[in-house]
């Protein structure tokens, strides 16, 4: 009777050993839940990014459908290339370092931005250069100008928008604004140089010309710390990049810099 009880005892609890094997099992579908549910969580923010890139690239066909004429940009000079001319009859929309936001924006200076604009410093390059993020913002507020183009940017949740001030200028469209991708990074836009001849603008060493035909622009082919990218246009058309999971445009490996590989794009460059 009484050995009867003890094994009855025995096999009511679970020895150690297969508390343990318990545990573990445990442990590992937690794991593998965990790595599935990160997965399906990043998926969805690369697709939600993706959408967002399409969004602008359809919006600046749009107003260069408008405008009848690809937007213009004006180069700075960067490394053995000259800066764009500023004579008469050359017309730029978009200048490399806009010196102030767009008349009529509402915004009397970019130094009133808030972050990130100003406190990027850690953030990847462009960080050391606020010159691309004035240059997104200004183009992002003139598709905003026309009725066409803004009606597709009126497809971006208001998630992904942010005014370039605090609140009390963040009402519908007004204002200089800017777009963020889902890791809370301000998308960046990359700009073609000019047409290589166009009005008697021929090219030379120091001004090398893109396999679309357009002569190469800092916001391409400058360094790094002065706001340049890594990466070319195709097609004469404007690039958006998102910074990606890491919200580093670029990175530095055996003294060269080059584009992060998580990097997303309105195309492939």
């Amino acid at each position: 009777m009484t050995n009867a009880r003890t094994n009855a005892v025995r096999r009511g609890g679970f020895t150690l050993l297969e508390m343990l094997i318990v545990i573990g099992i445990i442990a590992l579908l937690a794991s593998l839940v965990l790595a599935v549910s990160s997965s399906v969580i990043r998926a969805s923010e690369e697709r939600n990014t993706r959408n967002t890139l399409e969004v602008l690239n359809t919006a600046v066909e749009e107003y260069e459908r408008t405008l009848d004429r690809a937007v213009s940009y004006r180069s700075a000079a960067y490394t053995g290339v000259v800066a764009d001319p500023t004579n008469a009859g050359q017309r730029y929309d978009i200048d490399s370092a806009p010196a102030a936001p767009p008349a009529g924006s509402g915004v009397a200076a970019w130094t009133a931005m808030a972050n990130p604009y100003n406190a990027l410093a850690t953030a990847g390059l462009p960080a050391y250069s606020t010159a691309p993020f004035r240059r997104t913002a200004t183009l992002i507020w003139a598709l905003t100008q026309s009725p066409s183009s803004a009606a597709i940017m009126q497809k971006l949740p208001d998630s992904v928008l942010r005014g370039v001030r605090p609140s009390s200028n963040t009402a519908g469209f007004l204002g200089v604004r800017h777009v963020v991708d889902s890791w809370e990074t301000p998308i960046v836009a990359i700009f073609p140089g000019r047409v290589a001849g166009s009005n008697g603008i021929t090219e030379n060493a120091n001004t090398p010309v893109d396999k679309d035909g357009t002569i190469r622009c800092d916001s391409e082919g400058a360094a790094a710390t002065a706001g340049g990218m890594g990466v070319s246009c195709k097609d004469r058309k404007i690039l958006f990049v998102s910074a990606g999971n890491d919200a580093r445009f670029t990175q530095l490996t055996a003294g060269v810099y080059s584009p992060s590989s998580d990097n997303l794009y309105s195309y492939e460059p």
